[in-house]
């Protein structure tokens, strides 16, 4: 997710300038539509050339219209003008770079969200702009690609007997945001066992290689952490008042379990995020504890032959006149004394744990 590229797109222009700013301009769009009520459910699927205006056929229950995909901007305006939605509201709908949000608009209510995909081969981590438009009776959203992110909302609505079909659309809106929230538990649970599995390593067998994939897991964590960081804000602004009138009463306790996923994630998130500043001191620690039993090592190995070589130079010395040298055992007294000098060092460092 290249923020900075994206922003770039959008220097210079004016308020409500509708620009896209994703990564994902190729795939298709399409428009699915499930209107329902306690006795009824209708399917319906468009692409972006069929005709939208019958997109908001009059129905005594709720609509949510999803679409998967939101660089046709030609698109966007013509849903726009059928719901009515200002220039600036749309351009934050295909604005992909959004921070978390929700703002009152009148008829409506905005959410703007990010939703995690985890790749499980790689373990990378995409994101994608989610945005809500809670009206009345019905509720818009629109995300970057198209796939199964919602499949299995739709598969309780349309299961028999289904309670969702007797709910508001705020309970709709509701279920959505619980289901991209619990995703991100999923998301967190595989960074924290990446975080585990690195800090095992370092401890056990540390190598330089180890930095950059502490360096790559802390760019992962500051990303998660500015891109689903909001998510206790989001949550808190949804139980206000002013907001609450958008979303009906009948959801106020879900509100609160979700306000209570939200305060996990975050804290979640801080914690990771130590975790990844403390593996970084600790690689640094147990690199400096190697080269410290390193340099142990060599000091102890040049003390001991401190004094070997002290008896070697001083016999290398020409005089004619020193002791043992024509002593037929004097090369084997030398060694004898090398040898015993050698063991006492190494038990006075035995003595001291120095070794």
């Amino acid at each position: 997710m290249n923020d900075s590229s994206n922003r770039i797109k959008k220097i210079g222009l004016p308020p409500g300038s509708i620009i896209y700013t994703g990564e994902n301009p190729e795939h298709k769009i399409h428009i699915d539509i499930l209107a329902y009520n306690d006795s009824t459910i209708k399917r319906e699927l468009f692409d972006e050339n069929s005709d939208l205006e019958e997109i908001k056929k009059e129905f005594k229950g709720i609509t949510w219209i999803n679409v998967d995909g939101i660089h046709n901007i030609s698109l966007v305006k013509r849903i726009g003008k059928i719901f009515n939605l200002d220039s600036l509201l749309m351009e934050d709908l295909v604005n992909s770079t959004q921070r978390a949000k929700v703002e009152e608009r009148g008829e409506y209510l905005f959410i703007v969200m990010k939703m995690l995909k985890l790749n499980l081969i790689s373990k990378d981590i995409s994101y994608e702009q989610v945005s809500f438009i809670v009206g009345e009776d019905y509720l818009l959203t629109f995300h970057e690609t198209p796939g199964d992110i919602f499949d299995s909302i739709k598969a309780r609505i349309e299961a028999p007997n289904s309670r969702m079909r007797k709910k508001s659309v705020g309970y709709l809106t509701y279920a959505i945001l619980d289901n991209i929230v619990d995703n991100y538990f999923m998301i967190l649970d595989e960074v924290e066992m990446e975080i585990d599995r690195l800090e095992s390593k370092v401890i056990n067998n540390s190598e330089r290689e180890d930095l950059q994939a502490i360096i790559n897991l802390k760019q992962k964590v500051t990303t998660l952490k500015r891109t689903i960081g909001p998510i206790r804000e989001l949550i808190s602004r949804l139980q206000t008042n002013s907001v609450a009138e958008y979303l009906n009463d009948d959801i106020k306790i879900y509100l609160t379990d979700l306000s209570d996923h939200g305060i996990i994630v975050h804290d979640t998130l801080d914690i990771l995020n130590g975790r990844v500043t403390e593996l970084i001191q600790l690689y640094h620690s147990t690199i400096s504890n190697g080269m410290n039993e390193i340099m142990q090592i060599l000091a102890i190995i040049s003390t001991i032959f401190m004094p070997l070589s002290f008896l070697a130079s001083l016999y290398g010395m020409n005089f004619e006149y020193m002791p043992e040298l024509q002593s037929k055992y004097g090369y084997f007294i030398i060694l004898a004394i090398m040898f015993i000098l050698v063991l006492g060092m190494l038990g006075y460092f035995k003595k001291k744990k120095w070794i």
